[in-house]
């Protein structure tokens, strides 16, 4: 593998269109696939002990990711992140660890024109020089012919 791309999923469902283009692209170019979940929430930790709450946060977020995985066939070929905290911060942290030449976020349609919004994409230009790419959203009722 030459180098790395991250994926990054969030609670919304256009998350699987972004896992859906970082699989593909980590395919066709050879590039080592990181999914990094990164739940929004303070991510308290108190006497080494996490809060019942950020323990099921977390939780949950780890079987969402293992979910998505396996719904896209990556189980075995890509590694997993989760991280509590401010969602830009961390998965702009994750691509530093991890050495990531591209992130992969999700994109939503608004508006009539149906126009791509994706406030993490924005998020992300401050807090990373890593090149982001936006995942549009897969089309839910094409037309068939």
């Amino acid at each position: 593998m030459r180098g790395t791309l991250v994926c990054a999923v969030t609670e919304d469902e256009e998350s699987s269109d972004a896992l859906a283009l970082g699989a593909e692209l980590s395919e066709r170019l050879g590039l080592r696939l990181v999914l990094a979940h990164a739940v929004d929430g303070m991510g308290a930790v108190q006497n080494g002990d996490e809060s019942v709450t950020t323990r099921a946060d977390r939780q949950g977020a780890e079987r969402r990711l293992a979910r998505l995985a396996d719904e896209h066939g990556v189980t075995k070929r890509a590694e997993r992140r989760v991280a509590m905290g401010e969602p830009a911060t961390l998965v702009g942290r994750i691509a530093a660890e991890e050495a990531a030449d591209m992130i992969v976020v999700a994109a939503r349609a608004r508006g009539w024109r149906r126009r791509l919004e994706s406030p993490l994409a924005h998020r992300l230009e401050s807090e990373t020089p890593v090149p982001v790419v936006i995942a549009p959203p897969r089309s839910r009722n094409r037309i068939r012919r």
